[in-house]
């Protein structure tokens, strides 16, 4: 099921699924229990597909990538976190900092886990059990902030606001071939700039959420970026990062497409 958060010609937030985005249907319950209803919908907009109670990302969590980046994964997921402040939907803009603030805005297409039960000290083999679904999500970082501008603050870097867009839908896992991979690419423009599976993640979506329960309880509606596949600005050679009139879009499988524009 594609899950989608819209709003309504009335202004009224509601939950509805479309497994074509066209036609929508109204859901009923909550992320713990989603009811489908007859009742069709025609949405004014789409809204970003949670409003997360707290956002986790995951670093280093591509071999590619560990290996372009000159970076050693080591035992455990490097963890950074988001504000909710930076979530912006599907079709928005992400607005670039003052070239005084940042010149080197970069992208990072990832899968992102929505929590959709409370989870506490949950083990490996049952956490698929506390997952609602899957959307798309784009890590947005300031690399220039990230290395010096706040003294390798991974976390001011990556906290800009619209530096977190999420969608278009959560889709859940009975839809997706997970087993075998999902595949994530990423066009800057019409340029594909990242392309690689979920199966090539040093640490298993089971992994990351019962190693981030251990100590956090993961609230319905937590976001968990899972990590960016090689092929980010920083990684060009040249280096080439974000400008304005820009388009980037990220396509995962089963999933949809993530489109943004660069303002």
């Amino acid at each position: 099921m594609k899950i989608h958060r819209i709003q309504t010609s009335s202004g009224a937030v509601r939950w509805a699924c479309s497994d074509n985005s066209k036609d929508f249907y109204l859901l009923n319950g909550s992320m713990e229990s989603f009811t489908k209803t007859r009742e069709v919908v025609a949405p004014k907009k789409i809204l970003p597909p949670v409003v997360p109670p707290a956002i986790y990302i995951i670093g280093y969590n591509y071999a590619k990538n560990v290996e372009q980046a000159r970076a050693e994964a080591g035992p455990y997921p490097v963890v950074v976190m988001k504000a909710a402040s930076t979530v912006i939907a599907t079709g928005e803009s992400i607005h670039l900092p003052a070239t005084a603030t940042s010149e080197q805005i970069d992208y990072e297409g990832e899968l992102a886990i929505v929590i959709g039960k409370r989870a506490k000290d949950v083990p490996t083999e049952s956490a698929s059990e506390y997952i609602l679904g899957y959307t798309i999500a784009n890590d947005v970082t300031a690399r220039d902030w990230q290395n010096r501008g706040a003294g390798g603050q991974w976390v001011r870097a990556k906290n800009f606001d619209t530096f977190c867009p999420l969608g278009p839908a959560i889709v859940t896992a009975e839809s997706l071939n997970l087993a075998n991979g999902l595949r994530i690419r990423t066009w800057l423009n019409k340029e594909l700039r990242q392309e690689d599976t979920t199966a090539s993640m040093l640490f298993t979506i089971e992994q990351l959420v019962a190693h981030l329960s251990k100590s956090n309880t993961l609230l319905p509606g937590t976001v968990i970026l899972t990590g960016t596949p090689a092929g980010t600005g920083k990684q060009q050679d040249p280096p080439a990062y974000l400008k304005s009139g820009d388009s980037i879009s990220i396509e995962i499988d089963g999933i949809g497409v993530l489109k943004n524009t660069v303002y």
